[in-house]
């Protein structure tokens, strides 16, 4: 794509979170001028994030902290859209969830029961061998979002349903998560370890890279492909993604991407910068 004006013509502005509008809570200077510039071009927005340890009102609650307007609206989690998927596919309502408690509630008022590990019960309470778990009803399908509250228990009974063929779902396949301190493992490292302990790979991944989180997201709000700009700082996920639903991708450098990554990578954005600044000139 040339440098004349690739944005030209864009109406609608799908951002990725971590490493894009800010890192950990810290918010990019250039995120306000851009989001404003898109404001005065005619333009909509919309918070795309594969990050599923928070629910949509905790993102919207950050961002109104950080100084963005947000509502509701504005911010689809791959979360969310799992619960959607799940939901209205109708044969998956009891499910063996690994989440955040936040998460967790947001499943429950979904309308879906959730089996849980009953630590009192299995070795402590019956006298068996300890490496033998607890008894747990069999679930509908297994769900793994991203559950910085894990322990060594619920993924050892996700694991044991996983061998006994119950349906695995994962809400995002991203490796890492951004902070201010470093990388952290997210929800592909995880399924990395499932992977090696059981043989199983997700039978279905709902966030990004798969087109039908973005396609979500444009039908929310009214745009079509030609119209939609997705800008993020993954090329495994977001770049992906976009190329996947045909809509222009830009991949900003903020995050966890470097410019030696996207020249290495078979996803190959329309653009490629160091932060959302150097979009503004461009719309």
């Amino acid at each position: 794509m040339g440098m004349g004006q690739p944005l030209a013509g864009k109406r609608l502005f799908v951002l990725d979170m971590d490493g894009t509008i800010y890192l950990g809570d810290r918010l990019f200077p250039w995120t306000l001028p851009f989001l404003r510039r898109v404001r005065e071009v005619g333009g909509q927005h919309l918070f795309l994030t594969n990050n599923s340890s928070k629910t949509s009102r905790t993102y919207v609650e950050k961002l109104r902290q950080l100084g963005v307007d947000a509502s509701s609206r504005d911010v689809l989690t791959s979360g969310d859209a799992t619960i959607e998927l799940l939901r209205s596919d109708g044969k998956y309502r009891k499910l063996f969830l690994l989440a955040t408690p936040e998460v967790e509630s947001e499943f429950a008022a979904g309308g879906f029961e959730l089996v849980r590990v009953e630590m009192g019960s299995g070795a402590a309470g019956t006298g068996r061998s300890s490496t033998t778990g607890p008894t747990v009803a069999r679930p509908d399908a297994a769900v793994l979002t991203f559950d910085m509250t894990l322990t060594y228990g619920k993924l050892r009974t996700f694991c044991r349903f996983l061998r006994d063929g119950v349906p695995f779902i994962a809400t995002h396949p991203d490796i890492n998560c951004p902070t201010p301190e470093g990388p952290i493992p997210d929800i592909g490292a995880f399924m990395a370890l499932v992977e090696s302990s059981t043989g199983r790979k997700p039978d279905r991944v709902v966030g990004k890279p798969s087109p039908d989180f973005l396609k979500a997201a444009m039908l929310r709000k009214g745009a079509t492909a030609a119209q939609t700009v997705m800008i993020g700082d993954r090329l495994y996920t977001d770049v992906a993604c976009g190329l996947a639903a045909g809509v222009t991708t830009v991949l900003v450098l903020s995050g966890e991407s470097t410019r030696e990554m996207a020249e290495a990578s078979g996803h190959k954005p329309d653009l490629t910068v160091e932060n959302l600044g150097e979009l503004i000139p461009l719309l």
